[in-house]
């Protein structure tokens, strides 16, 4: 006799976000499952992540993997991550964040970018607190605070064509409760950077109030011309108030091996660790190797993938550019963009349907994307497309994207 599951736990309840049905007719759950659910053709293009076969990571990761591997001497690391990895990775660190790094007091090796936010916003987070959070932001981030019995209060982002976002004074004046800034920069979804004012606005809001922040910037090393990217953790007072996450996943195309890093005040990165124990002791040992040559003296291979990856976003953007209606700003940064449909054929006769209905047309014509309730309120009609891809076959997608959005019914 099978046994029966016990109900939700509430923190996964909250987690699915039931008060985002109001606007979009389902939790975010629900409107997932229904998208999931949704049939599509057997040559289905996914946009929802890059393509690592179309953008290989570099060769010295498997190399280093694998003699980490043969090797088998450091299986069993600290729990913040093999220490001499550590002090490899520091003065890198310290080069690209603007800031010293302590190898042993402020750096820790987290399973991913995304198991290093959700250790970081557990050990910084507690039931009822506030966090401000863009809106739009990163699909992942209001999920993991409403789990942890948090709050998330949500920041209006102004989004330039030409990809430069801008936080009012209002709207931080609005957030005065939170305790933690969270946000994503390059912005994820939009891939848009910073104003160097608002930069500096956020970073004066976060001292000023005595906040933490957390920014997750795993895509700060794929910048296009003209992103005048800042890096907050370097601002004036933000060194001791910063969690920064930075990792090898998308620009360098190293998702599969589950490493990134993590930066900030010891006493967090100490609180960081005892989460990451109970969860999993370490990130995977020999995994952590493939950072050994990350960051070193790779600055012509970086140039050349962003050069890369400059060229797909135009002939991208251009593309969408020519669908009637279709709005969308041009990323600053990232492999990501984020289209508003609103004003399309299809947004026109689709108006109050329920937030699902673009990306289950879109998945039945033969594109995965991300849907735009993914990242926040207020989004029915937007979505995302990871444009790091082989560029015959994103073409195709953008054709049949097309198609989706000028058809009138």
């Amino acid at each position: 006799m099978s046994a029966t599951l016990p109900g939700e736990p509430p923190a996964l309840a909250a987690a699915a976000l039931p008060h985002y049905a109001e606007g979009y007719g389902g939790s975010v759950l629900e409107l997932d499952r229904a998208l999931g659910a949704a049939a599509g053709p057997a040559d289905l293009i996914d946009l929802t992540h890059g393509d690592t076969r179309a953008f290989p990571p570099p060769d010295a990761a498997l190399a280093d993997l694998l003699a980490a591997a043969q090797a088998n001497d450091e299986a069993y690391t600290a729990y913040r991550g093999s220490a001499s990895l550590r002090a490899r990775l520091a003065p890198r660190l310290a080069e690209l964040l603007g800031r010293p790094v302590d190898p042993d007091r402020e750096l820790i090796i987290t399973p991913g970018t995304q198991g290093g936010l959700f250790i970081a916003l557990s050990a910084l987070l507690g039931p009822g607190d506030q966090v401000a959070l863009p809106n739009p932001d990163y699909f992942m981030s209001e999920r993991i605070v409403a789990y942890l019995g948090a709050r998330a209060r949500r920041l209006a982002l102004e989004l330039s064509d030409d990809g430069r976002l801008h936080i009012g004074p209002a709207e931080l004046g609005a957030a005065g409760e939170a305790r933690l800034l969270l946000l994503s920069h390059p912005n994820n979804p939009t891939g848009g950077v910073y104003d160097p004012a608002t930069a500096e606005s956020l970073a004066e809001w976060v001292v000023a109030g005595d906040r933490f922040a957390v920014v997750d910037q795993l895509y700060c090393r794929q910048l296009f011309a003209g992103a005048g990217f800042t890096q907050l953790g370097a601002l004036s007072g933000m060194a001791e108030r910063t969690v920064t996450l930075v990792g090898p996943s998308k620009t360098e195309s190293m998702s599969g091996f589950r490493v990134g890093v993590a930066v900030g005040p010891a006493a967090v990165v100490d609180a960081m660790e005892r989460v990451l124990a109970m969860a999993s002791l370490r990130t995977t040992a020999h995994a952590q190797q493939t950072l050994r040559h990350w960051l070193d003296a790779d600055s012509e291979w970086i140039a050349t993938r962003v050069a890369a990856h400059a060229q797909i976003r135009d002939r991208l953007v251009g593309a969408l550019r020519d669908i009637p209606g279709l709005r969308v700003a041009s990323p600053l940064g990232s492999s990501y963009v984020f289209p508003d449909a609103t004003h399309t054929a299809w947004g026109r006769t689709h108006r109050g349907a329920r937030a699902d209905a673009l990306g289950i047309d879109l998945k039945r014509a033969g594109v995965l994307i991300n849907p735009g309730y993914q990242f926040g309120t207020g989004w029915p009609m937007s979505f995302r497309i990871n444009f790091s891809q082989d560029a015959e076959r994103l073409e195709a997608a953008a054709r049949r994207i097309a198609g989706v959005l000028t058809a009138a019914g």
